[in-house]
């Protein structure tokens, strides 16, 4: 009877040792999807903190800044639900981290780009670099996250894109000031390849 006792008592032990284990990989898949998402919303307004400058430098006009935007837009939207699809067909994983290196290489080059060509070029890999992130995110938060717990997921990975912003305006106004604006892509394109 003790050994029963025993047996039970390990195996109890166990199941609540892989409970615990099988949590922190859950909130690991959180937390790198949530770091995936910030560094997404950093690089993508490294261009609207340092605008003026690289209008003063490269002499653009306003309409070229403005297509310089809208530029990224157009391809992020464009290439969202073909980036679902292959999140599918590939899985989310893969086609997340294709994502990020292309949208990094985007953003470190965008430091040496010299006219408003490269610019918009750079700024339209951004686009579909970038545009892998929801599509991926969710379907990986799905795999990993239980039903009952999604919207928990889902609300930490927000703060991500929530946070970026500030941050990135914030480290971009200062590396700008201190080095120029160039420094600002160099640095966050290399770091964000680096993640």
């Amino acid at each position: 009877m003790w050994r029963t006792g025993g047996t039970y008592a390990i195996r109890a032990e166990r199941i609540r040792s892989d409970a615990v284990k099988e949590s922190r990989a859950v909130a690991r898949v959180v937390m790198l999807v949530t770091t995936c998402v910030f560094i997404n919303y950093i690089d993508r307004g490294n261009l609207a903190t340092v605008a003026s400058a690289i209008h003063d430098e490269l002499r653009l006009s306003a309409t070229q800044v403005g297509v310089l935007f809208s530029a990224f837009y157009y391809s992020y939207v464009v290439c969202m639900p073909g980036m679902g699809w292959l999140a599918e067909r590939y899985g989310a994983k893969r086609v997340l981290a294709a994502g990020l290196t292309i949208w990094s290489v985007a953003t470190f080059l965008t430091g040496f780009a010299g006219s408003f060509a490269m610019l918009l070029m750079l700024r339209i890999l951004l686009g579909i670099g970038e545009s892998v992130t929801f599509p991926c995110a969710s379907k990986v938060l799905a795999q990993a996250v239980e039903r009952g717990r999604l919207g928990v997921a889902n609300g930490v990975m927000s703060f991500g894109y929530l946070l970026g912003p500030a941050v990135g305006t914030l480290l971009g106004g200062y590396l700008m000031i201190q080095f120029g604006w160039r420094s600002v892509f160099v640095l966050f394109g290399a770091l964000s390849l680096l993640w």
